[in-house]
């Protein structure tokens, strides 16, 4: 500070001058600010760009991030995902693993970040209830992508054989990564870890192919797990009427709530405490339909919609089940 600004500071005036430098290094500052925010972010884009990163979705995948589906170390758990209008189970059985479907494409990166965060990098059966899009969308992707070793599929003749894209694709990962292909039969039966795995149906031949579904009871102790993929009344009727014990604790409704299927019958023979139904928030086809929330409720059988509850997570330890929800949702069956 020279001898006129000492005396200018003393006399307590303001220096014009020092103001003007003032406002000029803060534009500095600012220009200075933004010039970094800006190169940032364009390392950010460039980084998500090199690992294919375009949506909210996909930046989970990458960080391992996902609502719904936890990594506890349990000896048995069955993760009904919320992928849409569309079905995908996982099951894991003292670190081994099933998948039941594998919905549509688009849901490809949140089953991906699902198994991230269950720490799965293989599936030891891999279950297509039956050959529509919504159920097997995701499939030659998984195959591709994970050590998938044995996929169980309903057989197909040249009167309902699958001519589709997303079909041969699924075929074709199959041979090209040698996965143990097993056509699903009534009887046959498998072990996942001490869990106990039954396949009911498909019982016949159909030209409708949702009546093609891979019927599967899974037996984990005292507790037990119904899935049917889109199986509707016509297979119900033909299950009833079958010596099979259908009894189950939980059972995955079948065709996404449709009233295609769940009769009331056949819901007296499960007797189960509750249902898994997967649908997307207001789809186009009304599921689930009301009749049947209406059977449920009669039957007073607890409902969970993954449209409504978001993933939804049962655990067993062999007597007794626990719900959990990614709505916050938790009830215990004993």
């Amino acid at each position: 500070m020279d001898r006129n600004e000492r005396n200018l500071y003393k006399s307590g005036k303001s220096n014009p001058n020092r103001y003007r430098m003032k406002i000029r290094n803060r534009k500095a500052f600012f220009a200075f600010c933004l010039a970094v925010f800006i190169l940032l972010i364009s390392c950010v884009m460039f980084v998500l760009e090199k690992t294919n990163v375009y949506s909210w979705n996909q930046l989970k995948t990458q960080l391992g991030i996902v609502e719904g589906t936890a990594s506890d170390d349990l000896d048995f758990a069955v993760y009904y995902l919320d992928v849409g209008q569309s079905d995908c189970s996982i099951i894991v059985c003292d670190d081994e693993v099933m998948m039941i479907d594998t919905g549509t494409i688009n849901r490809l990166n949140d089953i991906k970040s699902s198994l991230l965060t269950l720490n799965i990098d293989t599936i030891d059966y891999m279950i297509i209830t039956h050959p529509h899009d919504d159920h097997m969308g995701c499939a030659a992707s998984i195959i591709n992508d994970y050590n998938v070793l044995n996929i169980i599929m309903p057989k197909l003749d040249e009167s309902n054989m699958v001519t589709t894209d997303a079909y041969e694709e699924v075929l074709n990962a199959v041979i090209n990564k040698k996965v143990t292909a097993i056509a699903a039969e009534p009887g046959y039966s498998f072990s996942l870890g001490s869990a106990k795995v039954g396949i009911f149906s498909p019982m016949q031949k159909d030209d409708n192919l949702n009546n093609m579904s891979v019927v599967t009871k899974i037996i984990y102790g005292e507790t037990s797990f119904l899935f049917q993929g889109d199986a509707e009344k016509k297979v119900e009727n033909s299950l009833i009427k079958s010596n099979y014990d259908l009894s189950a604790d939980v059972i995955k409704l079948g065709h996404h709530g449709s009233n295609t299927s769940s009769t009331s019958k056949y819901l007296n023979a499960v007797n189960p405490k509750a249902a898994i139904i997967s649908c997307g928030a207001d789809n186009s086809y009304g599921h689930p339909h009301g009749e049947v929330l209406k059977r449920l409720e009669d039957a007073n059988i607890d409902t969970y919609i993954t449209a409504l509850s978001g993933s939804i997570t049962v655990t067993s330890d062999g007597s007794k089940i626990t719900v959990k929800s990614e709505s916050g949702e938790e009830k215990l069956y004993e």
